[in-house]
């Protein structure tokens, strides 16, 4: 709700603190007063685009604060948090022009952008008038008006369900898609190194394996190398074995005991020299230097083939086989998957046709409520349809498949067309407040704006307008300029606006009027400059009335 509204060097204004009250707050003023400057102070710090024509002659900038109360503005708190702005119960916008064309917006102190200061000034404030284009104009807000008036926040949360669950099936399908595609580029490559991998048989850690074994063998080869050389000394040409014999025997015909002996020992120990030079010879036969340089060669080929180290052969082999036996399960995957995103699709549209029927039945009823309001407002020719037309698949969403627009005709025999193109000005600013009386606990913005609503009207017809407006004020605050003292007298809170010119300083004062100050402004309303007796009888009445 505007709580206050305080305006600095626009136009007439010098400096004027104006506060709002809730329910129906009446702007009223001879013609040139200022009523369209205060709109347009305070379309200005809602975010509309600024100019520096507006500021007041001789100033070099002009200043517009509105104060508003929040509390438990939902839609607002969200808008906040997106913004990363404060959120409190009470939210003072400021914007403010200089000569230069320079502007500049404020909440609660903290600098933000224009388009932003729009965004937080399209929740709080809703301007009805000829020439406004937002709220009931924008048929992108027709399918959620037509839905809070119906009610339909249980289907439109399961049909958001429906729509995110299609959703992710189609993620899913197109994820297996481009898995499947890359798993078969990649499947002759794939089988050529599984077959390649296979034959190498790599395992880990290997290459340390290889590497210490080739150590080992080269080692060997050198042992086998001396006991070679050492075999070739103790057998020779003649064998030093057989030399021992026939020494041991020539010492036994000499009848050298003691030397046979000895040659006898020294034939034993030989001999089982002999035998352990051959397990010597034997040990690190399967060990090849040259077979360990050969495999760490293709180990180390085939990493770098493969872009891994050696020790991640095994690995790269396992993974490989992996990638193959899944692009099997893909296909059977993907078959699933679309199976599933067919039976969610069916699902969503199933959910979407049962909501468009309900639109159907509910656009009924609000055709009938708002013609019924028509009526009463003298614009009984005037009809209204609710069309829902399909969007392209493309378009579809939580919300539904359908575009959702309300239409008028104000003369029998005229076709429908948009509320904006159809309607003149009078007729325009009437239909808007019968539908938003109809739509009145639907709206999002807390404070309704009508600017001359009422023009070209009289009578029975300004009466009904003032009833409606009041009866839209209980629902949300409601300002409006009016020039009928019918309007006037059903008002909550009674502003009047006023031109004054003191040594040739012309300046806008606003104030709020007591009750006797608010019968003479009725009087003045009913008869003119002159306010005659009968006039302050008619007023009196009125208020009496209201």
């Amino acid at each position: 709700m505007l709580t206050q509204i305080t305006i600095q060097n626009l136009l007439l204004f010098k400096r004027e603190d104006i506060r709002f009250a809730p329910g129906l707050n009446v702007l009223t003023g001879e013609t040139g007063a200022g009523k369209s400057i205060l709109l347009d102070a305070l379309g200005l710090v809602l975010g509309e685009r600024g100019d520096s024509a507006l500021i007041r002659s001789g100033e070099s900038q002009a200043s517009v604060a509105a104060q508003f109360d929040i509390t438990d503005h939902k839609a607002l708190a969200a808008l906040l948090k997106s913004l990363d702005l404060p959120l409190e119960d009470t939210l003072i916008l400021r914007r403010s022009i200089s000569r230069d064309g320079k502007s500049k917006a404020f909440l609660n102190d903290a600098p933000i952008s224009v388009s932003a200061l729009r965004q937080v000034g399209e929740l709080l404030v809703a301007r009805h008038g000829q020439h406004d284009q937002r709220g009931l104009l924008e048929t992108r807000e027709h399918r959620q008006l037509l839905d809070r008036f119906a009610g339909h926040a249980k289907p439109l949360a399961q049909l958001a369900q429906h729509y995110q669950a299609w959703q992710e099936a189609q993620v899913r399908v197109k994820a297996l898609d481009a898995a499947i595609a890359e798993a078969i580029r990649e499947e002759e490559f794939l089988t050529h190194m599984v077959h390649e991998l296979t034959e190498l048989a790599p395992e880990a850690g290997e290459e340390a394996k290889l590497t210490e074994a080739r150590i080992q063998a080269q080692q060997a080869e050198k042992r086998r190398a001396g006991i070679e050389e050492l075999r070739e000394l103790m057998e020779g040409q003649e064998p030093l074995m057989n030399r021992l014999i026939r020494a041991e025997k020539l010492a036994e015909r000499l009848a050298l005991a003691p030397l046979g002996a000895a040659l006898s020992e020294t034939s034993r120990a030989l001999d089982e020299a002999l035998v352990a030079l051959d397990k010597l010879a034997g040990e690190g036969a399967e060990l090849s230097a040259e077979a360990m340089e050969d495999r760490l060669f293709a180990l180390r080929d085939a990493a770098r083939k493969y872009h891994v180290l050696p020790d991640g052969l095994a690995a790269a082999l396992a993974e490989a086989l992996e990638k193959l036996r899944t692009l099997n399960h893909q296909q059977e995957d993907r078959a699933e998957a679309t199976r599933r995103e067919a039976a969610t699709r069916a699902e969503y549209l199933k959910a979407a046709d049962s909501l468009s029927v309900a639109r159907a039945v509910a656009a009924k009823k609000l055709v009938a409520a708002v013609e019924k309001e028509l009526g009463a407002l003298k614009m009984a020719a005037t009809k209204l349809q609710v069309t829902q037309t399909e969007l392209p698949e493309a378009q579809w969403g939580e919300a539904g498949r359908e575009l959702v627009q309300f239409e008028v005709a104000t003369n029998a025999g005229q076709a429908f067309g948009p509320l904006a193109k159809v309607a003149s000005g009078g007729e325009l600013s009437r239909l808007l407040l019968a539908m938003k009386v109809v739509l009145r606990e639907t709206l999002a913005a807390t404070t309704a704006i009508f600017d001359e609503i009422d023009s070209g009207t009289g009578g029975a017809v300004a009466e009904a307008i003032g009833l409606r407006l009041r009866q839209l004020s209980s629902h949300q605050q409601v300002l409006v300029v009016t020039h009928l003292p019918q309007v006037a007298a059903l008002a909550a809170h009674h502003l009047v606006i006023e031109k004054q010119t003191k040594a040739g300083n012309t300046q806008t004062r606003v104030q709020t009027l007591t009750p006797a100050a608010r019968k003479e402004e009725l009087a003045r309303m009913l008869s003119g400059a002159t306010i005659s007796a009968e006039a302050r009888l008619a007023a009196e009445k009125l208020l009496q009335a209201s």
